[in-house]
């Protein structure tokens, strides 16, 4: 049954991240000054909905292994898409107009909108202009208005009431399209400095982590700009600490947790492109430009995560389900096997 659950959720992962994405390289057709709003506002919910899955699922309670104990986890994230990340307002672009006020996320509707770029190049006298359709949006792949993402994790009690938690998703590969994550955190039992008066089924540690995920994505013969090597990279950076707090008893534990989370992304798009525009010029000509790794974008999320879950506790496994409060909130649910 875990490995079904692992399994399943790692092919809705596939399915979702690895679709063939078409005309989001026209994007490149807009100016120096709006490409990167652009690409900025299309993947948007794509980088926040990732930060956010990476921080989730560290913890089912704040009670530590005993040494060399361990557990292995299968868990997934299913993270909402809010409905103001499906669309962005066509606003703040200087040479870009469209047939319509909006347009889609990547995780919004399909679209019949066009988008009009013209402007005057850099030292020159003349204007050039292009007209392009929007790339779609991808909402199909949403269960629910979430994002369901899958993960792995292997802790291991360590001397003086701490644990090691990895995490690693191998590399995953559909349609041109690659991902692959790891990460590493300390669960640190804060309760052995206490000596309070009875047992009591409460504990307090403190957690952090560490993790990196790294995606790209190939254009291959999809692309309506001729060039070579036409890709897509996106790279990202998690780091978090906090407390997580619970109450634990033989077969029930109630945990929460309050955790600073920093995350940056970078994503770029590379390879070599032959942008061809219409020019005001007196004989019609065609301008061709070339240009190349054209996008680099950066982009940071620091938030406060706040959590509330229950783990339900059987002899050598351990189901839970939990939930995240964020601008992306989170449904996480999963089950454990191992050695308390």
């Amino acid at each position: 049954m875990k490995k079904i659950l692992f399994i399943t959720a790692l092919l809705i992962f596939q399915n979702n991240i690895s679709q063939n994405i078409t005309g989001v390289e026209n994007f490149l057709l807009a100016s120096e000054d709006d490409k990167d709003l652009l690409v900025s506002n299309y993947f948007s919910p794509l980088f926040k909905s990732l930060q956010v899955s990476m921080n989730e699922g560290w913890s089912r309670s704040a009670k530590t292994h005993k040494k060399f104990g361990f557990d292995l986890t299968f868990f997934a994230s299913a993270v909402e898409i809010p409905s103001s990340e499906k669309s962005f307002e066509l606003t703040g672009f200087s040479n870009l107009s469209s047939s319509s006020s909006t347009s889609p996320t990547i995780f919004g509707q399909e679209t019949d909108e066009t988008f009009t770029v013209d402007f005057q190049p850099q030292g020159e006298n003349y204007t050039i202009s292009a007209n392009f359709p929007a790339a779609n949006g991808y909402g199909s792949v949403l269960k629910e208005g979430r994002l369901i993402l899958p993960n792995i994790q292997f802790s291991i009690g360590l001397p003086f009431k701490t644990d090691l938690i990895l995490r690693y998703i191998p590399e995953s590969k559909f349609k041109g399209a690659k991902l692959s994550s790891l990460g590493f955190g300390i669960k640190h039992s804060l309760m052995q400095y206490f000596k309070p008066g009875k047992v009591l089924p409460l504990n307090i540690a403190l957690l952090t982590t560490h993790s990196s995920t790294d995606g790209s994505y190939s254009f291959g013969s999809n692309s309506q700009i001729s060039g070579n090597n036409q890709g897509m990279k996106l790279d990202i950076k998690s780091f978090s600490f906090g407390l997580v707090a619970s109450l634990d008893v033989k077969v029930l534990s109630v945990y929460t947790s309050i955790i600073k989370v920093n995350t940056k992304s970078v994503f770029q798009i590379n390879g070599d492109y032959v942008l061809n525009y219409e020019s005001s010029l007196s004989n019609g000509q065609n301008i061709l430009i070339n240009v190349t790794d054209p996008v680099s974008i950066v982009n940071k999320l620091d938030y406060l995560k706040k959590n509330v879950g229950l783990s339900i506790n059987f002899p050598g496994m351990k189901f839970f389900l939990d939930y995240t409060i964020h601008d992306y909130n989170s449904i996480n649910a999963g089950v454990s096997i191992g050695i308390r």
